[in-house]
């Protein structure tokens, strides 16, 4: 199973659920993808819980305010995969896409690491596209 797939979708599901947090299976690469969300403010927080031997990757969803100033709204409008196994996404720095006119944003495996599209720009590297947010 693709994992990074499996981490977009239960945000995703969580969102239109409206659940507060949810845990999955932890690998090193959604770690650093929920470390990238949590920096950009999409997320509440992530951590990495150990029972036994299987470590769970713990992840609570942002929520802002509404019309009327209850915290109900998820921070979190969309999202979508990009690179998948079947059909890798590389991209050169300068064809680096930007998401929703600059409002979102695109999470990118560089040789720098994971890092989203603006800090990509700035640091000159390209990558793989794993995902859009907004």
């Amino acid at each position: 199973m693709d994992t990074v797939s499996d981490l977009l979708s239960r945000i995703n599901n969580s969102v239109v659920r409206r659940k507060e947090s949810f845990e999955m299976p932890a690998s090193k690469l959604c770690i650093e993808i929920a470390k990238v969300m949590c920096d950009e403010g999409y997320l509440t927080k992530q951590e990495v819980v150990t029972r036994g031997k299987k470590k769970f990757l713990r992840i609570a969803i942002k929520y802002g305010p509404d019309k009327y100033g209850r915290l109900n709204r998820p921070v979190i409008t969309g999202i979508k995969r990009v690179s998948r196994p079947g059909l890798r996404a590389y991209v050169p720095v300068s064809d680096i896409p930007r998401v929703q006119d600059g409002f979102g944003c695109a999470i990118l495996s560089t040789p720098a690491g994971v890092i989203t599209d603006e800090i990509a720009r700035q640091k000159k590297v390209g990558g793989e596209v794993l995902a859009y947010i907004w």
